[in-house]
């Protein structure tokens, strides 16, 4: 029967209600209704022979199904089998996981019925996969915590306890998982991480490296470890704590900044002992270094200036504290800058040479700018104000207002002559240096001449080098007198001819420069008129100073020396006065040699021609310009026109000039010399007077007996040993013969005799004043002269030279009247004589002691030294 082909409802047992597969029983009482074989009693109370048998399978079907269900059996007995020992191995014989994967599969592929057996190997399996995907995450945690941000706990994150719990439960496990015996070693890991961490944190001062490499390892610990708040904590401390040490370590980085830093730091770290040490230690040395510094910062500002003794005891204090002060460091370099500066000063006193100004310029300036008190500092400072005092005193001396020199450029020999001055320097950067020739010094302008004479170590070597700067000087004019002696006497036209400043062509009228001997159109320059007087006349190029006379410049000296400092316009002075009365001494050679006589010839013959003609009327329109500048202080004798080596011509205004041709190379180069000379010298009126006069019979008479000068001479010398004034008595016998009156010789008196007491240097309108009247006096005798007859020239001329030699050279004479004056008579190289008051010699000292005047001292010092 196919119970397959019966509804469900159909074949199942009417008493236990189960679904006939196989077989069931049936009878013919109650058709439609089965039983199992189990419930036969339970069908109906007919015999049983009655009921009907219905089974599904013929006994030759069931043979191969019974083989079949056989086989089935055993493959699920050595399932069970395989399950059972997976199941109950011991620790060294347990399968991995896998396996009990694979025997689970092997039920499903099999079919075999869903027991206990079944279901507790799939709960097995299924806790061993949580545990090994645990155990993965736990691994794979490691990598990822290391760059969680912070390396904060995670949500999943394990305590140690759990870890250990966690790998207790791996090995209790039936079966072995792959990652049991790395999260074992993980277990090792943060074991030992925890005894090291717990070692290192018993310690006072752990060490910050030591710390942050535990920190490092436990970034691979996805684990919860409470020791790593506390060496957080700790690892701030040991960083801080070896800042400060390490800032300790070199006192001279240490800053107040960096303590102030540090301390702020320290207040943000959690309570420790040793930090609180360390921040009391620091508040400390900051309060201490406060202070100090403070007080440094007052020392250095405080007026007045603190001593050196007393800034050296705080810069002791200030080293002894361990830390970089600022204004402690200014202090101590302000003290050592001091002392190094006192050593300077001291070099300078103990040197054996005279200070430079430059030097002691640059002294005054450090030491102004040394916040202590140098004792010797209003000592330079006053020295270097006396001797910017005497500068301007120099320069109000020789400068002419508005004066476009210097005084240094006065005082030296000129380094530019002529516009080949120019020329010159531009070739030098041109031009190379012969082959085998080194470079010398060049001193082609003022700044190269100012460079030597500082850097000279000695006056010797400046007066050397001024001395090469005047041959410089005399061969440049020279060559530059020759060209434009050349240049305007040249009978051939010349297109391109350049004179005057307004370097234009010549054109009447003009007037010719007595030094550089260049032409100037009356336009461009002052030229004074003939009612003046006639007069040497120099271009504004050549006219560079008021030329003060020699008794005004010799004090200068005399205060520089007192003084004793060195600078280049003191070398220039000193040298200047040396060439000055060198300059003197030729002269008055020349003067009394008598050889003038067959230059006065030349110069009286010599006539002066030009290409340049002009008329009357222009010559006239020059007469009506003012007293310029650039004349010469003295004049000449009134009738020189008749005697000088020129005719009229467009130079012809009334101006003096001696031809280069007509006197004698030594003449010449005297009379340059003369010009060149910032100083007024009575030999220079003298020489012009003797070279422009014509000679008369007296004066002829007086060269062919030389006797009679210094016959002359003794006597005045006698009279000056007799206590006679010979210029007042001269003078006034002068003006007896000329008839004038008595109150015209008063007159003259009272301006030759000036009630003065002393001339100072600092009073330059005294001596100015001085000098009006001296000149005042010279114009009233020459004026006399003039009222006599001509044979009296001769012996009117005499007398102005005895007069000259009875005047007291002094500087500050004093002008004693009365019946007795004593005198002195220097024992130099001048024979001079003094009066004893003006050169504060008493008559007890003149008999005793030998006299040297200022100008001899000064001539004879480099032969001294």
């Amino acid at each position: 029967m196919d119970f397959e082909l019966l509804p469900d409802d159909e074949r199942q047992c009417i008493k236990c209600k189960t679904t006939c597969f196989m077989s069931a029983i049936s009878c013919s009482c109650k058709p439609g209704l089965l039983v199992c074989l189990h419930h036969v009693k339970e069908l109906c109370s007919c015999p049983p022979y009655k009921y009907k048998l219905r089974y599904r399978y013929t006994l030759d079907d069931l043979y191969p199904m019974m083989n079949a269900l056989k086989l089935r059996a055993e493959s699920y007995n050595e399932w069970a089998l395989n399950v059972n020992e997976a199941l109950e191995a011991k620790i060294n014989k347990k399968k991995s996981l896998v396996s009990f994967k694979a025997l689970i599969e092997e039920s499903e592929m099999k079919k075999f019925p869903d027991n206990d057996l079944l279901r507790h190997l799939r709960l097995v399996t299924q806790d061993a996969e949580k545990c090994a995907s645990v155990a993965q995450q736990l691994l794979n945690g490691k990598r990822q915590t290391r760059y969680r941000s912070g390396g904060g706990k995670s949500q999943n994150q394990l305590t140690v306890n759990e870890l250990r719990q966690f790998v207790t439960q791996l090995y209790a496990l039936p079966c072995v998982l792959s990652q049991t015996p790395l999260l074992k070693d993980l277990l090792n890991r943060v074991e030992d991480f925890q005894q090291h961490s717990q070692k290192l944190l018993s310690e006072e001062m752990p060490s910050a490296a030591e710390l942050q490499d535990l920190l490092d390892v436990s970034f691979e610990f996805d684990v919860e470890l409470p020791q790593l708040a506390e060496m957080r904590i700790r690892l701030e401390q040991a960083r801080w704590l070896e800042e400060v040490q390490q800032a300790c370590l070199d006192p001279s980085s240490l800053t107040l900044d960096d303590m102030r830093r540090l301390i702020d730091l320290g207040v943000g770290l959690a309570p420790y002992s040793a930090v609180e040490k360390a921040m009391a230690r620091l508040q400390e040395l900051l309060t201490v270094s406060e202070h100090w510094d403070d007080k440094a910062r007052s020392l250095l500002k405080a007026r007045p200036r603190h001593s050196l003794n007393s800034l050296a005891t705080a810069v002791k204090e200030i080293e002894e504290i361990p830390a970089y002060l600022p204004n402690g460091a200014a202090l101590k370099d302000s003290v050592q800058r001091a002392r190094d500066w006192l050593q300077d000063v001291e070099a300078l006193q103990v040197g054996g040479r005279v200070p430079v100004l430059d030097t002691l310029i640059e002294l005054v300036t450090r030491g102004r700018s040394i916040p202590v008190h140098l004792n010797s500092l209003p000592r330079l400072e006053l020295l270097v104000a006396e001797v910017q005092a005497w500068k301007e005193c120099a320069a109000n001396t020789f400068l002419t207002e508005n004066s476009p020199y210097s005084l240094l450029e006065v005082l030296c020999p000129r380094c530019d002559i002529g516009l080949w001055g120019l020329k010159r320097k531009q070739r030098k950067f041109k031009e190379p240096l012969p082959s085998g020739k080194k470079k010398s010094t060049k001193l082609e302008s003022l700044s190269d001449l100012e460079r030597a004479l500082s850097e000279s170590k000695e006056t010797a070597s400046a007066m050397a080098t001024l001395g090469e700067a005047r041959l410089r000087e005399m061969e440049a004019l020279q060559s530059l007198r020759l060209a434009n002696e050349g240049k305007l006497l040249s009978p051939v036209q010349d297109v391109e001819l350049k004179v005057c400043l307004c370097q234009k062509a010549p054109a009447a009228p003009m007037i010719q420069c007595e030094l550089c001997r260049d032409a100037f159109h009356s336009s461009c320059v002052a030229v004074p008129s003939i009612s003046q007087g006639p007069r040497i006349w120099l271009c504004p190029h050549c006219r560079r100073s008021e030329k003060p006379p020699l008794e005004k410049i010799l004090p200068l000296l005399a205060s520089l020396q007192r003084i004793r400092v060195r600078l280049p316009e003191g070398d220039a002075l000193r040298y200047m006065i040396e060439r000055t009365v060198n300059w003197q001494h030729r002269a008055q050679q020349l003067l009394s040699s008598g050889t003038l006589k067959s230059v006065q010839d030349r110069v009286g013959s010599g006539l002066w021609y030009s290409r340049w003609q002009a008329s009357a009327g222009q010559v006239s329109e020059t007469n009506k310009v003012s007293q310029p500048t650039g004349t010469t202080s003295f004049s000449l004798p009134d009738d020189w026109d008749s005697r000088a080596s020129y005719v009229h011509s467009p130079f012809s205004t009334g101006r003096s000039r001696i031809p280069l041709h007509g006197i004698s190379p030594e003449v010449n180069e005297l009379l340059m010399e003369a010009q060149l000379l910032q100083v007024s010298l009575p030999e220079i009126q003298e020489l012009y007077q003797t070279l422009l006069a014509k000679p008369t019979p007296a004066q002829q008479t007086d060269r062919s007996s030389p006797a009679r000068p210094s016959s002359e001479k003794n006597e005045c010398c006698r009279g000056k040993r007799d206590g006679i004034n010979s210029l007042e008595r001269k003078l006034k016998r002068r003006l007896e013969r000329e008839g004038l009156s008595s109150d015209r010789w008063d007159r003259v008196k009272k301006m030759r005799t000036p009630k003065k007491k002393k001339i100072k240097l600092s009073h330059s309108k005294d001596m100015n004043s001085f000098k009006l009247e001296r000149e005042r006096s010279y114009e009233l005798v020459r004026s006399a002269e003039t009222h006599s007859l001509p044979s009296d020239t001769s012996y009117s001329e005499q007398e102005d030279s005895e007069d000259e030699d009875a005047i007291c050279p002094a500087v500050s004479c004093l002008q004693p009247e009365g019946d007795e004056v004593d005198w002195v008579q220097c024992d130099g190289s001048c024979n001079q004589w003094f009066h004893q008051v003006c050169v504060g010699v008493s008559p007890e000292m003149a008999e005793k002691e030998d006299y040297i005047c200022v100008r001899c001292t000064v001539k004879d010092a480099p032969s001294r030294k």
